[in-house]
């Protein structure tokens, strides 16, 4: 098989991480998403626990605006030049995903990965989705989210990860017209949707060569 990155992006609570951890095991390929967070670390020298409350996550930054900002960027769609510690998580997360389609095939999880290999021949976008019913399942057995509270922090989650995607990207985080397979993890064991995954995959790869 020739080189490949899987992007998988996913709402909260639909599975997506674990499929991705189990299509990694199956191909044999790494595995990127909390990883990315430690490329960062060494990169930046923030600490792990700011990189973390930001990851996928856009949010107000202008509380660590002052300690961390030594220069001036332009985020892709924001219309201004404001380098935040965001803009600057961003712009190393996005160089480490394509240096790793570059030299290896991967499974890699979020963080805008898609838009940053769109025009990437070897790369196969895929979004994962499911009910809320689904979803608050599964944070509930698998998370430990309390029923109470789930719903809550699916909402906050998916928004969360909206508006990073939409404000990094300029697309809509969802849309299937921006992924090439859109799959409800309600109605497939993870087992079923790696088979599809990889299927659709390799019909894009085998497509390409023609």
């Amino acid at each position: 098989m020739d080189n490949f990155i899987i992007t998988i992006s996913r709402q909260y609570g639909s599975g997506g991480r674990l499929i991705g951890e189990k299509l990694a095991k199956i191909l044999n390929v790494n595995f990127y998403d909390k990883e990315l967070i430690d490329i960062v670390v060494d990169k930046t020298g923030l600490a792990r626990g700011i990189i973390e409350l930001k990851d996928e996550c856009f949010i107000n930054d202008n509380i660590f605006f002052t300690a961390y900002n030594k220069r001036k960027f332009e985020s892709p769609f924001a219309g201004n030049k404001t380098y935040s510690t965001l803009d600057r998580i961003f712009e190393i997360q996005s160089k480490v995903i394509s240096d790793i389609a570059k030299k290896e095939s991967a499974i890699i999880i979020g963080r805008c990965a898609s838009f940053i290999l769109k025009y990437s021949d070897n790369s196969f976008n895929v979004f994962i989705h499911s009910s809320i019913e689904n979803r608050i399942k599964r944070i509930n057995e698998e998370y430990g989210v309390n029923i109470e509270n789930a719903e809550r922090e699916l909402k906050n989650m998916d928004s969360y990860r909206y508006n990073y995607h939409k404000y990094y990207t300029g697309e809509e985080w969802g849309n299937m017209i921006n992924y090439n397979m859109t799959l409800d993890s309600g109605c497939f064991n993870y087992d079923e949707i790696c088979d599809i995954i990889i299927y659709g995959m390799n019909k894009k790869l085998k497509n390409i060569k023609k």
